[in-house]
Parts: structure tokens; C-alpha cells; sequence
């Protein structure tokens, strides 16, 4: 346990990133989890946000009441005294699941710009 906890810390060879949906509940654990890990002494310098909606000039009602929702927790990460200092990064939602290599390097390509 010592050895992955000042693998953690050591930032030249590791680097934590926080990975969220934009939900206020989990936006909110995030938070918390950046707590525990300042406690910790773990940096973090960057949060994702995955499965953000992207813009749409036709908007179905549930589409337009889900990218509303999202807004207001992509806001909360901005008033957030745990998260407004992070570097926030967003992944959009895609129409297929994220799985095996190509389709992480898919989203990479995208989120890594």
C-alpha cells in the first residue's frame, strides 16, 4: 500500500485525473473524492467530464431538459471550491459504447485535442 501511495504522489511518473458524468450527484462525489486526495497528498490537475451532450440545433424535449440539467452541473464544477481550480476537460456522449483499444483511441483522439 506504501509503494502505490507514493506512486500516487510521485508526479513525474503518475498523473491523477478525476473522471465524472455531468450529474450533480456526481459532480458532488468528485468533489469529495478530490478532498480525500488532497488529504492525501495525491495532485490532481485535471477533471473529465464524460458523456456531455454535444450542441444540437434540433432538440427533442428530453435531449433539451438533459443538456439543461448538464449545464447546470458543468456550473456547479465552476462555483465548486474542490473543482474550480482543475483543468476541466469534456468528452461528448458517443453513439456506441467505449470498449477495447480502437474505440479508446477514438475517444482520446477527441478529449486529448
Amino acid at each position: 500500500m506504501v509503494k502505490v501511495r507514493e506512486l500516487f504522489r510521485d508526479t513525474e511518473s503518475t498523473e491523477f485525473i478525476i473522471v465524472t458524468i455531468p450529474t450533480v450527484m456526481a459532480i458532488s462525489e468528485s468533489a469529495r473524492l478530490h478532498s480525500s486526495l488532497q488529504k492525501e497528498s495525491v495532485p490532481v490537475r485535471r477533471l473529465i467530464v464524460n458523456q456531455v451532450l454535444p450542441p444540437s440545433s434540433s432538440d427533442c424535449k428530453f435531449c433539451a431538459i438533459k443538456r439543461k440539467d448538464q449545464a447546470r452541473a458543468l456550473d456547479m464544477i465552476k462555483s465548486d471550491p474542490e473543482l474550480m481550480g482543475l483543468n476541466i476537460m469534456q468528452a461528448p456522449l458517443v453513439d456506441m459504447e467505449i470498449r477495447g483499444v480502437p474505440a479508446l483511441k477514438f475517444l482520446g483522439d477527441i478529449v486529448w485535442k
